[in-house]
């Protein structure tokens, strides 16, 4: 089953970009920490998931959609990040945990129909 590697990968992922957040916290504000994270997180991402969790190699085709889909959970992410920030007033070392929470079922769907194509009534090997 892939759901499993793609919470793996996603943990990899998460941990290391996290690290990453908390070290830039002390140079950028938190916006800019988190853009510049989750653009590196998508690199990372995009490997793990090609390579590992679907097995597949990377193409061009793969490699275009994946960070446009990723550019929209950003938006969603930066814009509940806020909220989640400023209005709820989570701390701000704690907020893109949740972020990160509440888009990976959605994630997990779009990106494995990125890799292995629209859903069908047929099973593969790797779902």
């Amino acid at each position: 089953m892939a759901f499993p590697r793609f919470l793996i990968a996603g943990a990899i992922n998460t941990g290391l970009t996290y690290l990453l957040y908390l070290g830039l916290l002390f140079l950028v504000p938190y916006v800019w920490a988190y853009s510049l994270t989750y653009a590196i997180g998508v690199g990372i991402g995009y490997l793990l998931n090609a390579r590992w969790v679907f097995k597949r190699a990377p193409s061009l085709g793969s490699a275009a959609a994946y960070p446009l889909t990723y550019a929209l959970n950003y938006l969603l992410g930066v814009g509940m990040l806020w909220l989640l920030v400023e209005l709820i007033h989570i701390p701000k070392e704690i907020a893109p945990l949740l972020v990160v929470a509440l888009s990976v079922p959605v994630m997990y769907i779009v990106t494995k129909s990125i890799f292995l194509g629209r859903p069908t009534n047929e099973k593969t090997n790797n779902q």
